[in-house]
C-alpha cells in the first residue's frame, strides 16, 4: 500500500458478538482499535439469535454448585461433531467459556444460567442467555461498554473491501469504504476478521452446502463470506466449509423463530398429509434436512395448551409467534386439521399412533423423548426449516491466528466467530447448541487479547 488514510493498532472487521468482544478486549490492553461494520446496525447473527451460549465454570454455575468442567463440555462438543474438531483449539475454547461469560457480565451483559434446561447432547446444564432469550440485550450491553471505552472507534455503514499486505504476505491493514462511499486505507498492527460466515451468499452456499441451497436463510444479511474469501486469497487454510447450523422450526410465511422448546417438551411435526416423517428431537441438522424433503418444504408443528403455556413461561420470544397470528387454536383435532388444510382423519390417526409410542417409550423414527399425551385444546403452526449460519471458515490456532495452507501463520491476521472454522465437523449433524456463540465470544476475547499483546 503506497499511502494510508488512517493508522491504528488493531482493526476489527465486523461488529457482531465476536467483533465487539474482540474490540473491547484489545482496548483493555491499551490498544487503539478501529471497528468497521458494513451494516448500519451492529449485531450480526448474535443480534438476531436466541442468545444461547454454552459455558463451563461461570460464576453463576459455581455459585449454584454446578461442577461441570471445561473438559466435560469439550467432550460433549466432540461427541456431537464426531471428534473432528481440533483437540487443542476445542479445549482452549471450552476452558475460556466460563471466564468469558464472567468477563462479559462484568461489562454489563445480562446473562442468566439456564439451570433447568439442556439441549440434546448436553451432559450438563451448560446454557447461559439473557432473560429475553434474544441476542439484542447482549449487543446492547456490548455497545454500551464500547461507548465507555475511548480507545475504540466504531464505524457503522463502513464495509471493509479487502486486506492490505506487504512483500512477505503479512497483513498490514485493510481497505474500506466510508459511509459516503469514498475508499480509504487503514494501516494496522493487527487485523481481526470477525465478519461471520457466508449464509447470505447464495453462490457460496450453493458451492459448499448444495443440499441446503434452496432453504430459507434466517441469518444476518451481512454474512456474505467476504472475510473468508480474503483469507483464502492469501492462501489461508479452511475447514468444514460444508458445515452449517439449520433450524427446523421457522414460522412460515411469517419468518418468525419458533423455539425447539416445543418439540423438546412433546410437540410433533406433520407434513401436508398429516403424517409424521422424522424424529423431531434428534438435533438441528438431520431433522431440518427431513423438513426440506417434505412437499412444499412446509410442515406443521402440533402441540397442546400445556406445551404452549410452558413455552410462554420459559421462552419470552414465543410471544412473537402468538402475537403474529401464526398460531392456530382448536378444541378438536378435526377442527385444527381443517384450519391447517390437513386431512382430519390422517391427523387423528397420527396423534393416536404418537400416544401409543409414548406408552411404548419409542417410535418408528427412533424418538424416545416425548412428554405427555396431547390433550385439547390443540395448537398448530406452519413452519419450515432454514439456514441459520454457516460453520466453516479459516483455520486458526489456539491464539486465533489464521493459518496458511503450508502450516505457517499468516502474519498479523486473526479470526473469530463465523469467519473462523467452527466446531461442528462436516455437514449439519454435529452442531452442539450454544457452541456458535461460544465461538464468537471466546474466540473474540482470545483474538483481542492476543492481537493487542503481540503489538510491537
Amino acid at each position: 500500500m503506497d499511502s494510508w488514510d488512517l493508522e491504528t493498532d488493531v482493526v476489527v472487521v465486523g461488529a457482531g458478538g465476536a467483533g465487539l468482544v474482540a474490540a473491547l478486549a484489545a482496548a483493555e490492553h491499551r490498544a487503539r482499535v478501529l471497528v468497521v461494520e458494513k451494516e448500519e446496525r451492529a449485531g450480526g447473527n448474535t443480534g438476531i439469535s436466541a442468545g444461547l451460549v454454552v459455558a463451563a465454570g461461570s460464576h453463576l454455575q459455581r455459585a449454584a454448585g454446578e461442577s461441570g468442567t471445561p473438559e466435560e463440555l469439550a467432550a460433549d462438543a466432540w461427541e456431537a461433531n464426531g471428534h473432528t474438531s481440533d483437540r487443542d483449539l476445542t479445549l482452549a475454547l471450552c476452558r475460556a467459556s466460563g471466564p468469558v461469560i464472567d468477563w462479559m457480565m462484568d461489562r454489563g451483559v445480562p446473562f442468566e444460567w439456564m439451570s433447568g434446561y439442556r439441549y440434546p447432547g448436553h451432559s450438563r446444564a451448560w446454557l447461559h442467555a439473557p432473560r429475553e432469550r434474544h441476542g439484542e440485550p447482549i449487543i446492547a450491553a456490548l455497545l454500551s461498554a464500547l461507548a465507555r471505552q475511548p480507545r475504540i472507534d466504531l464505524r457503522l455503514g463502513t464495509p471493509a473491501t479487502g486486506l492490505a499486505t506487504d512483500e512477505t504476505s503479512a497483513v498490514t491493514g485493510i481497505r474500506a469504504a466510508a459511509v459516503a462511499g469514498e475508499p480509504f486505507a487503514v494501516r494496522a498492527g493487527k487485523v481481526i476478521l470477525a465478519a461471520d460466515g457466508f449464509g447470505a451468499n447464495r453462490e457460496m452456499v450453493a458451492r459448499f452446502i448444495p443440499a441446503f441451497s434452496e432453504a430459507l436463510y434466517y441469518g444476518a444479511a451481512g454474512c456474505t463470506g467476504d472475510a473468508i474469501a480474503w483469507g483464502m486469497d492469501l492462501g489461508a487454510a479452511t475447514a468444514f466449509m460444508d458445515s452449517f447450523q439449520p433450524h427446523s422450526s421457522i414460522a412460515y410465511p411469517e419468518r418468525i423463530f419458533v423455539t425447539t422448546f416445543l418439540v423438546n417438551n412433546g410437540a410433533i411435526q406433520v407434513n401436508c398429509h398429516g403424517s409424521r416423517f422424522s424424529d423431531e428431537t434428534k438435533g438441528y441438522g438431520e431433522h431440518a434436512l427431513a423438513v426440506q424433503r417434505q412437499p412444499g418444504r412446509r410442515v406443521y408443528e402440533i402441540f397442546d395448551r400445556r406445551i404452549r403455556e410452558a413455552a410462554e413461561a420459559s421462552y419470552a420470544r414465543f410471544g412473537e409467534c402468538v402475537n403474529s397470528g401464526a398460531l392456530v387454536a382448536a378444541d378438536t383435532l378435526e377442527e385444527l386439521a381443517n384450519q391447517l388444510s390437513l386431512p382430519p382423519g390422517a391427523l387423528q390417526l397420527t396423534i393416536a399412533q404418537y400416544h401409543t409410542a409414548i406408552a411404548r417409550g419409542h417410535d418408528e423414527f427412533g424418538r424416545r423423548r416425548f412428554g405427555k399425551p396431547l390433550v385439547p385444546p390443540f395448537y398448530g403452526i406452519a413452519v419450515t426449516s432454514a439456514l441459520f449460519h454457516t460453520q466453516g471458515g479459516l483455520v486458526i490456532d489456539a491464539q486465533a491466528r489464521v493459518q496458511h495452507t503450508n502450516g505457517k501463520t499468516i502474519g498479523n491476521l486473526y479470526a473469530a466467530g463465523g469467519t473462523a472454522a467452527g466446531f461442528s465437523g462436516n455437514g449439519c449433524g454435529g452442531y452442539l447448541a450454544g457452541m456458535g456463540l461460544l465461538s464468537a465470544y471466546a474466540l473474540g476475547k482470545i483474538a483481542g487479547d492476543q492481537a493487542a499483546s503481540a503489538l510491537v
